[in-house]
């Protein structure tokens, strides 16, 4: 009898352990299937912030190259490479904090309308300087600083034949000859009248002229057509072509005469 009774309180014990591991088991693979579930789920949700994150630089890219509709606007570290074309790029960590601070943002896209404005004016004055554009390329670098290079041709030169090209040069050398022998005769009048020309520009300070003699400055010191534009350049040319503008608009918003005039008989 005594040994039955040994027997039963074993088993019982050990269905109770089997019930206890059990319960035990069930728990902790319930707790592991739960957190499984919760890093899969947290992971979605990263992927689709870093997606949208993605998005939204891209269309905030998109936005900004309508500002500069005569160039193609482009994301990088530095101005295209390309022998063709016009191109704008931005710096994407510009872009980033132009995202981020509403004061940089502003700053950033005047200076992007302006260079719009600025290229169209360097257009027209090399276009009556008998240039033509062959590439231009500006980049504004993760500080908002502008950089640009750009090629142009001089299309009346190519288009002159071979000998009215030499008869031009020909020219060109006795007339510097001339020169050469009129400033050595009266080099005193020729600085006198080299400091009053140097005057009357200080006087005539307008945008415009500044923006031009830059230029006319940069297209005759380069030897092959390519020149090269800083921050403080484009900011120059920019003030020009504002200036320009204003001015059109004062124009057209002037009354024409004759205008709005009630003649009654």
């Amino acid at each position: 009898m005594k040994t039955k009774r040994i027997s039963i309180n074993f088993i019982k014990e050990d269905k109770v352990m089997a019930m206890e591991i059990t319960n035990n088991y069930s728990s902790y693979a319930a707790q592991g299937m739960a957190g499984s579930t919760k890093k899969k789920e947290t992971g979605k949700t990263q992927e689709t912030a870093e997606g949208s994150k993605s998005r939204s630089t891209a269309e905030y890219a998109d936005e900004l190259a309508k500002l500069v509709p005569s160039v193609d606007f482009m994301v990088g570290n530095g101005c295209s490479s390309a022998k063709s074309g016009k191109t704008l790029t931005i710096n994407p960590k510009l872009l980033e904090k132009m995202q981020n601070d509403p004061e940089q943002a502003k700053e950033t896209k005047e200076l992007i309308r302006g260079v719009e404005s600025a290229m169209n004016l360097i257009d027209s004055i090399n276009k009556a300087s008998g240039w033509t554009v062959v590439y231009k390329h500006s980049y504004i670098d993760e500080n908002g600083k502008y950089h640009s290079v750009g090629h142009y041709r001089n299309d009346f030169m190519l288009n002159m034949s071979d000998k009215l090209r030499e008869e031009r040069k020909k020219n060109s050398e006795k007339l510097l000859e001339r020169a050469k022998e009129k400033a050595a005769e009266k080099k005193e009048k020729l600085e006198e009248a080299l400091e009053e020309r140097k005057a009357e520009k200080a006087e005539d300070g307008s945008a415009y002229n500044k923006a031009e003699q830059l230029i006319n400055e940069k297209m005759s010191e380069s030897k092959d057509g390519t020149i090269y534009l800083n921050d403080t350049d484009i900011r120059t040319i920019i003030e020009a072509a504002q200036e320009e503008d204003a001015g059109k608009t004062t124009v057209k918003d002037q009354p024409q005469v004759g205008a709005n005039l009630d003649l009654k008989i």
